[in-house]
């Protein structure tokens, strides 16, 4: 098993911490939408409560695996992620709706804004991104 380094726990926190704070908005929308635009209607609770351990991980996987791509981006496609997740969710529930597909454009935009702007940022900061920067060099001067 691999050994979780001090810069992946790092990365791990920064996701978590980065969704939990954030994570009082879509509780306040979801009550907002309720009360003013769906009445009386019962609606499935979402696991929102899960977006920091899932934003954790991805910061994890990120600090990981290092790729090639712009950490927005790699934020962008958890929101696909997420957002296809929460359709299907809905779906089972029998609570599907069609403006639930909006959230396929706008939860992408939302999650790569948050993470080029916040996450990334932070991870730079904090020093979880740049190891591979630093090994690269080093290696380059050995040459």
């Amino acid at each position: 098993m691999r050994k979780l380094r001090r810069r992946e726990l790092l990365a791990y926190l920064i996701g978590a911490g980065v969704a939990g704070t954030i994570l009082v908005f879509p509780f306040v929308l979801r009550d907002a939408a309720l009360r003013f635009f769906l009445p009386g209607r019962t609606v499935p609770l979402v696991p929102f409560f899960l977006l920091p351990v899932l934003w954790g991980g991805w910061n994890l996987l990120w600090a990981r695996r290092q790729p090639r791509m712009d950490i927005g981006a790699w934020g962008a496609s958890l929101g696909v992620a997420a957002s296809l997740v929460f359709n299907l969710y809905l779906w089972s529930r029998d609570a599907w709706f069609a403006a639930a597909l909006l959230l396929v454009a706008f939860l992408p935009v939302v999650y790569y804004l948050l993470w080029h702007l916040v996450v990334g940022p932070l991870n730079e900061a904090l020093g979880v991104e740049g190891e591979r920067v630093r090994a690269t060099e080093t290696s380059h001067r050995a040459l």
